[in-house]
């Protein structure tokens, strides 16, 4: 009973939150997309203030299990979780940078309702890989099949499209209305992840602690994954007019080819330049978000909830 209530109130959040975002209608292709980039904000969030504490239990096990019953000490055990941890980090936003480019081809060749299924779908299995993991390699694993995980490109990419597909439909004077429309159509789906972003670190350590599981999170994050990827099925169009066009291109070209199209424009004065500065930005931001997870659980011994909170 008490399950039942909490996931009505959860569906009553989500429609009174994608009312107040797209009050036009309660569900169509824009609005499932800000629902899933709830969802999916929620999900990648869910797991993050655990994390540490998660990396710091498999290496004290892994520990434990590889020195005939002999812990190491602290000192060095905490060491091994800070550079475990980093490492973890690292890999991901390297798996993240390689995938970028990988979706947005993608989304020129398949377009965003096809690509959308498969960025859920790996988001599941690599949510489900972690909820499964029982080893510092296994966490390493799991963050293989983020190379996929980018719904809020494909989220831009849907309301862009559908936002294109309803100017088509109006007068030539009426395209400053339609831009003006597309830019609002962002910036919800920016304060759809927003919204997001805020439940699930709270809701993550909250669960972690009150259940004492630290894959209470991954598992959860596994079905709304899956969720979002239904939605994405359900809702989400597939503008036959825009796929004739797509696969004429398609046959001129291989998905390779695509690719280091898109890669070419990495070396564009103009992009090349704004790309340095975003890589200083994400340099200083990983390094930062890194130490502070660790600083709370290691120095200050926070529990899960209190990072969430943070």
């Amino acid at each position: 009973i008490e399950l039942s209530q909490n996931a009505r109130h959860l569906v009553n959040f989500f429609i009174v939150t994608t009312m107040v975002l797209h009050p036009s209608t309660i569900l169509d292709e824009v609005a499932a997309t800000y629902v899933n980039i709830i969802f999916y904000a929620i999900s990648y969030q869910l797991q993050l203030p655990v994390e540490p504490f998660l990396v710091r239990s498999l290496i004290h096990t892994h520990s434990i299990d590889t020195k005939n019953n002999i812990r190491n000490d602290f000192d060095d055990e905490s060491q091994r979780t800070n550079q475990t941890y980093g490492r973890l980090t690292s890999l991901f936003s390297l798996i993240q940078t390689v995938g970028s480019p990988i979706v947005g081809t993608l989304l020129d060749r398949i377009g965003p309702r096809k690509t959308s299924i498969l960025v859920y779908g790996a988001s599941a299995l690599g949510y489900w890989m972690l909820s499964h993991a029982t080893s510092p390699g296994m966490l390493y694993w799991s963050k293989v099949p983020m190379l996929l995980q980018h719904a809020f490109l494909v989220g831009q990419a849907t309301v862009s499209r559908s936002c294109n597909d309803d100017s088509n439909e109006m007068d030539a004077g009426e395209g400053e209305d339609s831009a003006a429309q597309r830019a609002a159509a962002l910036g919800r789906m920016t304060t759809a992840y927003t919204i997001g972003a805020t439940i699930g670190p709270a809701l993550g350590g909250i669960l972690a602690v009150e259940k004492e599981d630290l894959y209470v999170g991954a598992r959860l994050a596994v079905w709304g994954s899956i969720v979002s990827l239904v939605l994405s099925v359900v809702y989400l169009k597939d503008h036959t007019a825009q796929n004739e066009q797509r696969n004429k291109k398609n046959e001129k070209s291989s998905f390779v080819d695509s690719l280091k199209n898109t890669l070419q424009l990495l070396w564009h004065p103009n992009v090349s330049s704004l790309l340095l500065l975003k890589l200083l930005n994400g340099v200083s931001s990983s390094a930062f978000n890194t130490i502070l997870p660790l600083l709370f659980a290691n120095r200050l011994h926070l529990s899960p909830s209190y990072v969430g909170y943070l």
